[in-house]
């Protein structure tokens, strides 16, 4: 039996990569397969053209996705998540729905204009959303569900600790 021709094997490396890690950018595909980025570039571009993945613009990043496996509003949120910083605000949300701006700075040990850049870009894109009780502005995560879901699908493509802390919890008390 032939075996395939290596930039097959190349692709489908790239291919399987993007699906099991759905938002990933360029550069983060390039270093976990260990490719030069040209190489990288050129099976992108193939895969696109065949229309195997597509690509999303997101702030400074283009992420990646496989045809169809990943929903608008999941892609959204898979965006957010792909960053250490609103990960673990989004986390802390949906462990602490209603929480304030400056206990989130305390427990996610945030400068406040760091925590604001992230918490108005979220609610812009209706990932999270705030709400005013008392005067005192609460955030909450929009579709926790959705949050969960996602949390819970693609957890090994985040490699973080927190995020299988926080799926088990969430397992846990969804049973």
């Amino acid at each position: 039996m032939k075996e395939a021709p290596p930039e097959l094997d190349t692709r489908k490396r790239i291919y399987e990569l993007i699906d099991s890690s759905p938002g990933i950018h360029f550069r983060e595909i390039a270093r976990r397969l260990d490719m030069p980025m040209g190489v990288v570039e050129y099976h992108l571009h193939n895969l696109e053209k065949n229309d195997m993945v597509v690509a999303r613009k997101e702030g400074r990043y283009k992420r990646y996705y496989t045809e169809g496996r990943v929903g608008s509003r999941d892609k959204k949120v898979l965006a957010f998540l792909r960053k250490e910083i609103p990960r673990r605000i989004i986390m802390y949300i949906m462990m602490n729905p209603g929480a304030r701006h400056n206990e989130m700075k305390r427990e996610l040990e945030l400068s406040g204009s760091t925590l604001t850049f992230h918490v108005k870009k979220m609610v812009k894109k209706e990932v999270l959303r705030e709400s005013e009780e008392d005067g005192i502005k609460r955030f909450y995560v929009s579709d926790p569900e959705a949050v969960s879901r996602t949390l819970i699908l693609f957890k090994r493509s985040f490699m973080d600790e927190l995020v299988d802390s926080f799926t088990e919890t969430w397992l846990e008390m969804d049973l």
